[in-house]
């Protein structure tokens, strides 16, 4: 570090630690980060006079060092970000198109009901009375939900309350990444952000060997700005370490 004087940038990459095995399961990244900040702590014993004329004076004072507190502000929120906001594990999910054929439902009059499929074309969907005829009118006998796969048979149309419907239609092939919520306690993960001081340009390389983080505050997903997540949390010293984290500032 040649300056006298930081400001800094960097990538963050996370390796999490499986709870299950506790194993890593490998570093994601680079994500954008809009803070890592560390701060170690210290707790403060002092043994105290109850002599005659130093009473309440401090005759000795010793600082017992205590885990440091890590503060990730995460700006980036991909599929694995939002899976750390969420407490949450993540996986692969697809369906794959085809047509469903006379599915019968229940009609509860105004009230949305799910079919087996989601994501449905709009041509070639169908509602008919149970034995195939009459078939009844969108808009005015039901609504649909395409995206979801839902029907609401309205109160207001030809379908009696409790009456079995049948249902035809094709459903379009749909993939992503499927996240199950709140299914961790907490993150345990070792951090690793690649930085550099921008009033040398030199590298700033911070490692947090392991630290157990939970979200400080809920995920908004109708904020009016671009959602962001902040993990607090300790920083542990594993197993073959004698440091909770490390510092490299490199010079070349």
């Amino acid at each position: 570090m040649a300056s006298r004087a930081f400001l800094g940038g960097g990538d963050l990459y996370i390796n999490r630690v499986d709870p299950v095995s506790g194993l890593k399961l490998g570093r994601a990244g680079p994500f954008e980060c809009g803070k890592f900040e560390i701060k170690p702590n210290t707790e403060l014993k002092e043994q105290v006079s109850r002599g005659k004329t130093t009473y309440g004076q401090v005759i000795e004072s010793v600082a017992i060092q205590r885990p440091a507190d890590l503060s990730v502000e995460l700006n980036e929120l991909d599929k694995e970000g939002l899976t750390l906001a969420l407490l949450g594990t993540n996986a692969a999910w697809s369906q794959g198109g085809g047509t469903i054929t006379a599915e019968a439902i229940v009609a509860v009059h105004d009230k949305w009901v799910s079919l087996s499929k989601t994501n449905f074309a709009v041509a070639g969907f169908s509602v008919t009375h149970a034995s195939g005829t009459p078939t009844y009118v969108l808009g005015t006998d039901y609504d649909v939900n395409y995206r979801l796969g839902m029907v609401r048979i309205k109160s207001t149309g030809a379908v009696l309350n409790g009456a079995s419907v049948k249902v035809n239609g094709t459903y379009q092939a749909s993939a992503g990444t499927r996240i199950a919520g709140g299914t961790q306690a907490q993150v345990r993960a070792e951090f690793v952000l690649d930085g550099v001081n921008f009033a040398d340009n030199l590298p700033c390389i911070c490692t947090v060997w392991e630290a157990v983080m939970a979200p400080d505050t809920g995920f908004d997903f109708l904020a009016d700005g671009f959602g962001k997540i902040t993990l607090k949390g300790r920083l542990k010293t594993p197993v073959g370490k004698t440091e909770p984290f490390q510092v490299d500032l490199l010079t070349s």
